[in-house]
């Protein structure tokens, strides 16, 4: 998506530490998210009864008020943040206002990309709760 379609404007709020977000609809700014011009005409409504667009020059579709909260550019950033801090899953999910399946799966693929520390020979390590396993 690019910065025609969100103009994202993010306020950080010093009193309480809120992040707020402004977003502007493409009704608002008429032009296209994939080739920003301005040929967008109405083209009816989706199943959740949101109006679509339809660009003439493009000729690709547009909803004109995306709603996913779960795939945002900075909510990695958060979800790693309030893990840290040790939140639980259900009360991660309700204050970044997303479902505790699509957060599963956000945790899930930020842990795929996270590598592990390298272990170089001659060096010593301490381990803690090292457990192995001997098959008989």
């Amino acid at each position: 998506m690019s910065l025609f379609f969100y103009f994202l404007l993010s306020l950080k709020n010093a009193k309480n530490g809120f992040l707020y977000v402004l977003m502007y609809k493409v009704s608002d700014t008429k032009i296209c998210p994939h080739c920003t011009a301005s040929t967008l005409i109405k083209n009816g409504f989706t199943a959740n009864r949101k109006q679509q667009f339809y660009c003439k020059t493009c000729t690709k579709r547009c909803i004109d008020f995306y709603t996913n909260n779960g795939y945002g550019k900075e909510i990695n950033a958060h979800i790693v943040m309030l893990i840290k801090e040790g939140m639980g899953i259900r009360s991660m999910a309700r204050v970044l206002c997303i479902s505790t399946t699509t957060l599963l799966k956000r945790i899930l693929f930020i842990a795929k990309g996270v590598q592990s520390p390298p272990i170089y020979s001659g060096q010593i390590y301490e381990v803690d709760e090292m457990r192995t396993f001997f098959k008989a």
